[in-house]
């Protein structure tokens, strides 16, 4: 491996399996199976150290051991990541009997690759461990022994490659899609990493390099590296998309809070939720869409509280030209009179009513009308529109932004 690569690879691996761990045993199958992939892929990665090699030489007494338990671990990553992409893509019913022929098959193999390691390989205790094949691919029991695993990459990584890219339209657009892709990548580069492997063993001499570690592959070395990298990325792609949502979640109650805390004092009569200050809100963990649709909802709610208690003390007078185009600072502008003068006596018309919208645009209209009442509420008094006492230049500003559907919800 290359050294850039030694310990950046596996400690990254470690973190995703960690990061995973809760979700995936407690989760489905498929996603155990996924998890139990990635296990097999950070075991393989933390064999191929020198200093981890030197520990398992110490502990086991072995000058290669590691080589074994890196392609054993291969094999579980191999067999898990097919049981995963047959669990979440397979077609028809599912037989228990195919899955335990696949698990029997992954078994033998490694059977077989453990006694072609033991019996047939030369160990030279004063050398490095990757020479016990790396050094001697030529020889029979090493091209077997390379044959077995790299069957079983193959085949794992073609079926992956295929069936994710096939599926990858079935997903929602975004990064869920972007995921599977990536994943889709990730198998192909594995498949072509292993198209390579056999054409480079089937060209090696059958006698040991005795010079060194053994043939340099570099191409071999960035292959799989790339591969797991798009696998990484497919893996992690999803979850960030909750990341995201959960970072804009917030972001929309930090802007909303202002105007909803004045909401919530001026209007006691709408069941508002608890109070909480605008900074605890951000350490509040969990899926905040809910609370954003619910905070989007009380301030609808006091607003149309608000347009009634306007239209009575304006003595009942209509709420304006409904014509009129809506802008949110029009809106933010009459409760920002509603709210900030003498509530019992301003006149400013309301609003006129709009269709109704959905809760995501009802969100986004708020969020509008949030920051053009932000910049008012900064602006202190001189940004307060001048509703004077007569009804024209009330009826005027009532004719500048839209209230909130009563249907929106």
């Amino acid at each position: 491996m290359l050294p850039i690569y030694a310990f950046t690879l596996p400690a990254l691996m470690w973190a995703i399996v960690l990061w995973r761990a809760p979700s995936a045993l407690g989760g489905t199958r498929p996603s155990r199976f996924l998890w139990g992939f990635l296990t097999a892929v950070a075991v393989a990665l933390t064999t191929r150290p020198p200093e981890v090699d030197r520990l398992i030489r110490i502990l086991t007494g072995s000058p290669d051991l590691s080589v074994l338990v890196k392609h054993l671990a291969g094999l579980t990553a191999c067999h898990c990541i097919m049981e995963y992409v047959i669990a979440v893509h397979g077609r028809g019913p599912r037989r228990a009997g195919a899955a335990w022929l696949r698990l029997v098959c992954a078994v033998a193999a490694a059977l077989a690759l453990t006694v072609l390691f033991v019996f047939f390989f030369e160990h030279d205790p004063g050398a490095p461990a990757s020479r016990v094949t790396d050094a001697h691919l030529g020889d029979p029991a090493v091209r077997l022994y390379e044959g077995v695993f790299y069957a079983y990459l193959g085949t794992a990584t073609a079926l992956s490659a295929k069936l994710f890219w096939s599926n990858r339209r079935s997903v929602p657009a975004g990064f869920l899609r972007a995921g599977v892709v990536c994943l889709a990548g990730g198998g192909a580069m594995g498949f072509a990493y292993v198209l390579y492997r056999v054409v480079f063993l089937a060209r090696q001499e059958s006698r040991p390099d005795l010079a060194g570690r053994g043939t340099p592959d570099v191409i071999g070395e960035i292959l799989p590296v790339v591969s797991l990298l798009l696998v990484v990325a497919g893996v992690s792609l999803p979850p960030l998309r909750t990341l995201v949502r959960y970072v804009g979640d917030q972001y929309a109650l930090w802007r909303l809070h202002p105007l909803w805390s004045d909401l919530l004092d001026a209007v006691p009569s709408v069941a508002f939720g608890p109070r909480m200050g605008r900074t605890r809100e951000l350490f509040v963990a969990g899926d905040r869409t809910l609370d954003v649709a619910h905070r989007a909802f009380e301030i609808r709610d006091a607003c149309l509280v608000l347009r009634d208690r306007s239209a009575e003390a304006a003595g009942g007078a209509p709420a304006g030209d409904g014509g009129a185009a809506p802008t949110a600072r029009g809106e933010a502008e009459w409760l920002f009179s509603v709210l900030h003068e003498e509530r019992d006596t301003c006149r400013a018309a309301a609003p006129p009513l709009t269709d109704s919208r959905t809760p995501a645009e009802e969100v986004a209209w708020l969020l509008k009308v949030a920051a053009a009442y932000g910049q008012l509420s900064r602006g202190g008094a001189a940004a307060r529109p001048r509703h004077g006492g007569q009804g024209g230049q009330a009826g005027q500003d009532g004719q500048t932004g839209p209230a909130h559907g009563r249907a929106s919800g």
